[in-house]
């Protein structure tokens, strides 16, 4: 009785703190560098404003397009493209729906030549 009590105890005890494998892999990381060097963050994406139609917008270096998720409409109706500052914006979606029936739209655009 007293033995699997023992045993039930020491059981416990290793559980609790992880085990011994647990306590001699931290000896050994001692000595191991376990820092991870990264580059620095850099930011990809320029941000922009439309002042004719009103709405930010960014540039998406790494895709080599401008974006906007806030093209504001009050019917929720978009036309599927349009021209302004020189970049043709095409219509993806709509962003998010609002309760009075506007809505932002997802455009997606590139730089006329």
């Amino acid at each position: 009785m007293f033995k699997k009590l023992l045993v039930g105890v020491l059981a416990t005890g290793i559980a609790l703190t992880g085990g011994i494998s647990a306590a001699s892999a931290s000896a050994e990381s001692a000595s191991v560098d376990n820092t991870k060097n990264y580059a620095p963050i850099k930011a990809l994406n320029e941000e922009f404003y439309d002042y004719i139609y009103k709405f930010p917008y960014e540039y998406v270096t790494e895709r080599g397009i401008y974006r906007t998720y806030k093209f504001y409409s009050e019917s929720g109706k978009f036309a599927n493209y349009f021209e302004s500052d020189g970049i043709k914006w095409y219509f993806k979606g709509v962003a998010l729906e609002f309760v009075n029936g506007g809505a932002y739209g997802h455009y997606e655009g590139v730089r006329s030549n």
